[in-house]
């Protein structure tokens, strides 16, 4: 509230106050002038036609006559007025100081946290319990291997067996062809010859595996019970490899069907290597 606001207030304090005033001036007055006439009403005598004594009441001023009175500045209120507005002036010429930062908030140190310190576990005595004795295992039955050296000799022997038997069934079959040979034609025998030649035949693995193939032509000779006296390349085949297997060719197929009577014993037969 600013100084006008309270020399306001003051002035209207001061009005209610001549008011309370007055209303109890008035009030005394009118009790008084009651007891007067009270008193007075037993000493006079009145005559029948006089008219009875008037009442003077003095009245104090309406409040309204009071406020317009009061509310008419006062030389001392237009000098409080002109000071207050030429402060009020003051103040909005003056700059406004900006607004200060706040202060910084107050750093909270952390409270220091205890440590727990873990108790160790006491310390237990080792108690030894004996522990009933384990069953003794039965120990197993183990087969001894059989001597490699015995193995392998039976192996060579079943083989060297198989080997004699296969020359033995050779000569058989030989001295049946030759006992039977004096029945077949000289182109008969030369057809059997050529087949017995076909089912010992073999293939080099390295000319097959490099496509070489071709027609080779062999000279041998044999006696009149099919044995291969020699053996000769008649023509290459165009590879050393083929070339070489057909002489070897020859003299495992040994011995060959017996030739009939009168057939030649000198003989140039051609093997054909195939790559497909």
């Amino acid at each position: 509230m600013n100084r006008f606001g309270g020399f306001v207030t003051r002035e209207v304090r001061l009005a209610e106050a001549v008011l309370w005033v007055s209303g109890a001036v008035f009030t005394i007055a009118f009790h008084a002038g009651i007891a007067a006439w009270l008193l007075r009403s037993d000493l006079v005598v009145a005559a029948a036609d006089a008219p009875p004594t008037a009442v003077m009441i003095e009245l104090a001023e309406t409040p309204q006559a009071a406020m317009t009175e009061m509310n008419e500045p006062t030389p001392a209120l237009r000098s409080v007025e002109e000071n207050v507005a030429q402060l009020e002036q003051k103040q909005e010429e003056t700059p406004k100081d900006p607004p200060k930062d706040p202060p910084p908030e107050p750093t909270v140190e952390p409270e220091p946290v205890e440590q727990v310190v873990r108790e160790k576990p006491p310390h237990l005595e080792k108690v030894e319990v004996s522990l009933p004795a384990a069953r003794p295992k039965m120990a197993k039955r183990t087969q001894k291997p059989k001597p490699r050296k015995e193995h392998a000799a039976t192996e060579a022997q079943a083989a060297i067996r198989a080997q004699a038997q296969a020359q033995q069934s050779s000569r058989t079959a030989a001295a049946q062809t030759a006992s039977g040979a004096s029945s077949l034609s000289p182109a008969s025998w030369q057809s059997l010859l050529m087949g017995h030649l076909e089912r010992h035949k073999r293939y080099p693995s390295g000319a097959q595996s490099r496509g070489e193939g071709g027609v080779a032509y062999v000279r041998f000779s044999i006696d009149e019970r099919g044995n291969v006296l020699s053996a000769s390349l008649a023509r290459s085949a165009g590879s050393a490899e083929l070339d070489r297997e057909v002489i070897a060719l020859v003299h495992r197929a040994s011995p060959v069907p017996a030739p009939p009577a009168g057939a030649r014993r000198s003989i140039t037969a051609p093997v054909r290597f195939s790559t497909r």
